[in-house]
């Protein structure tokens, strides 16, 4: 599914749109080694850690976009790095649970997969 459908049909704010990447999975953790050992590449990641350390994470495993939950405050040193790595920013106000039950049922919850 492409990014800007998640982000519309999860009313996700955009604070660093940069390109309209398929998404083929997602990771929900705040824990950054764990991100680095676990996520896949091509997946959204849905985390509160709103620092520049996370934009080095996505890097490395070639993450496209990144949810911050519950709202965090994004500085703007972190929407500058953002836009010059071209990772993708996105917040909700929700929680991290809700935003990947959402992202989760758009992704593999209607598929007929089994």
């Amino acid at each position: 599914m492409r990014l800007k459908q998640i982000a519309d049909k999860c009313s996700l704010q955009k604070v660093v749109f940069c390109s309209d990447d398929e998404i083929e999975t997602g990771y929900c953790g705040d824990l950054m080694s764990d991100v680095i050992a676990n996520a896949d590449s091509s997946s959204i990641w849905i985390t509160i850690q709103a620092h520049k350390n996370s934009i080095a994470v996505a890097l490395i495993k070639d993450i496209k976009a990144i949810v911050f939950s519950n709202n965090v405050e994004i500085n703007q040193d972190l929407i500058e790095k953002a836009r010059e790595e071209k990772i993708n920013l996105l917040r909700s106000e929700k929680n991290s649970f809700y935003i990947s039950g959402m992202i989760y049922q758009l992704l593999e919850g209607n598929s007929d997969k089994d």
